[in-house]
Parts: structure tokens; sequence; C-alpha cells
């Protein structure tokens, strides 16, 4: 495996005029290559000297099925596997899949089958590994057998936790717009929504960070409700971010093309998906560093992008 390369950080202009112009195209930078809770928040403290360090990765769609148009369903057991050897290399302090780990397809007993394999390489990584739940997740599954079957720090489907002095949050955007889970395929997945009980719980849970800088994780995106990738009701959860006033950031997948845009201060990445292209020669999945002066840098490896930010209007 070859080292990586040195990342570049560039200033909030800077990257903001290359990444809107990237974000049609598929967001652009330079990447990097290797060979190719709904109740009470988790406080799982980690020392915060020196600069801190997270994986994330998306749209994995790991299924034992041939490959349809760009999707290599089989060729995210290698990609995944990949991604961990980094992960445990770098001693990020937790790894977070962005949703849709396997891909819908056969059935339920093939897809319990598909979530098992591809559970058992995220596990190699032996810290915390978080579970966003993205659409595919539930095309056999209800979120509770989803999150029975893997080996996930916690098994709620929304919920925060804090790591490295900041606080973090998973969402959950996989409802109808009456509030009833997606569940066993009874869904549109181009129609999510955030309940109202959630976007409560999320509210009350950013006071209670107070100053602590934030970060969020979600499958579907908060950015632009119009599109099709978009929770529908992304402009009342958007209102609570913004309130908060101390979130500097989105990280969300279910666009496989990826992008990037800001709003209202905050910082909304749409991470490429892991399932594009074959192996090895395709891959794609990031590390975040936080340093303690405020600068993001996404390290970006394989078709993922990295990108760098600061001049937060809160530091992150």
């Amino acid at each position: 495996m070859s080292d990586p390369k040195s990342t570049t950080a560039l200033s909030r202009r800077q990257f903001i005029k290359g990444a809107t112009i990237g974000f049609a195209l598929g967001w652009t930078g330079c990447s990097r290559t290797e060979p190719r809770g709904n109740d009470k928040p988790q406080t799982r403290e980690t020392p915060k000297a020196g600069p801190f360090r997270f994986g994330v990765l998306t749209d994995v769609h790991y299924a034992d099925a041939d490959t349809k148009g760009t999707r290599h369903y089989r060729d995210s057991l290698e990609k995944l596997r990949q991604a961990i050897d980094t992960f445990k290399r770098l001693g990020v302090a937790f790894v977070v899949q962005l949703g849709d780990l396997v891909d819908a397809g056969g059935s339920k007993e093939d897809e319990l089958v598909y979530l098992r394999t591809i559970d058992e390489v995220y596990g190699g990584f032996h810290g915390d590994r978080h579970y966003v739940l993205g659409n595919h997740c539930l095309n056999a599954f209800t979120k509770e057998t989803f999150l029975a079957a893997c080996s996930a720090t916690t098994k709620q489907s929304y919920y925060s936790f804090d790591s490295g002095g900041r606080h973090f949050v998973v969402l959950d955007a996989n409802f109808n717009q009456d509030g009833s889970p997606f569940a066993e395929g009874n869904y549109k997945w181009e129609d999510s929504w955030i309940p109202e009980s959630e976007q409560q719980w999320l509210q009350s849970d950013l006071a209670a960070a107070g100053d602590k800088k934030t970060i969020v994780f979600i499958h579907q995106e908060l950015h632009d409700e119009t599109k099709r990738h978009g929770v529908k009701n992304a402009a009342d959860v958007r209102r609570i971010l913004e309130a908060a006033g101390n979130v500097v950031a989105v990280f969300q997948g279910h666009d496989h093309s990826g992008g990037y845009t800001m709003v209202a201060g905050i910082d909304y990445f749409t991470l490429k998906a892991m399932v594009e292209g074959p192996f090895p020669e395709n891959n794609s999945y990031t590390v975040v560093t936080l340093d303690p002066s405020g600068q993001m840098e996404l390290d970006g490896y394989g078709q993922q992008e990295d990108a760098a930010t600061d001049d937060h209007q809160v530091k992150a």
C-alpha cells in the first residue's frame, strides 16, 4: 500500500471557489490514492492533545451480485477492507459509515448474509463504529432488525456522542411524511423526512452541547430539499442547526457523485459512493482531521477529493 500524499490546505475562499464550480461536476479537488440517540448522548471522551482524526465512508452497497452499470457490488468487500486498513494505520478515533451498507436485492435471507459478510469486514476496525441508516439498509429489514444484526456501537437510529472535545450527531431521515419509519421496503427512496419528534430531540441535544463544536452525520442530503436525494423537510432541520450556533459541518451520502456547498456558515459535504467503479483502481473514503487551531481537513482516498476549510464562524 503506497504512502498517502500530503494534503493541501486551502483557505475557505479558495476552497469554496473550487468546490462551488465542482459541485455540478462531482466536487473538484485533488484526490489521495492508495492501491486502487434518541436517548441520552453518549460521552466517550478522547484526549484533545494534537490533531483529532476520524474516518468516514458511504454507500458501500455490498451484495453478492453481478455488476450493474457503474456499481461493482462484490468489489465493495475489498474496498472496505482497504479503507479499514487505512483507518487502523492512521489511528483514527472512530469510523462512521453514512448508510447503504448493503444493496437491495434477493430475499431477506440473502440480504442478511450480505449484511453479516460486510459487517465482519467493518468490524476489522476495533474502535467505535457508527452506522447511519440508509434507505437500502431497510429494503428487507426494520431498523431494529438491521441494527441488531450489526456490531454497532449503539443500537439507536439517531443519537449523539462526544469525542476529542467535540460533539457528534447521527441523524435518521428514513421516515415517511406521516412519521412512519422506512421498513422492509415500505417507502419511496426519494421521499424521506425527519419527524417532529426527532427534530425536538435534535434541538434539545444541540442546546445541551453548549459551545462544543458539532458535526452531523446523515445519509440523505440536508442542504437542498428540492433534490431527489434531499430530505423533504430539510429546511426545518437546517433552521435548528443554524439556530444552535455550534454546528460547523454536515457529512452526508446518498448522491453517489458527491458534492459540497455551504449554507449559512455550515459546510455540507456529500461524500462519493464506495460502490462506484471496479477495485483496485476505484475506491472512495476519507479521513477527517480536526486541528486545535480550528482547521478541518478531509484527506480523500481513491476518487474522494481532498478538501480543507478554515475561518469558520465558529471554529471546529
